[in-house]
């Protein structure tokens, strides 16, 4: 397989042990509002990493073409 492959499918398992992890600990608490604050700010963050990471993956990417 190719690295963008091994990727993929390592994006997908832990998309996958996120959404279990979620619906388990959101089963067990009272209230999925008072979890929802927790879930916000960490998909916030998440999303901001990958964007740091593509976009420095990228700058590297440019830097050997030239």
């Amino acid at each position: 397989m190719k690295k963008i492959e091994w990727l993929i499918a390592i994006l997908f398992m832990g998309m996958g042990l996120m959404c279990m992890t979620i619906s388990a600990i959101s089963f067990r608490s009272d209230s999925l509002l008072y979890f929802g604050g927790y879930v916000k700010t960490f998909l916030l963050c998440t999303a901001l990493l990958v964007l740091f990471i593509f976009l420095l993956v990228k700058w590297f990417h440019l830097g050997k073409k030239r």
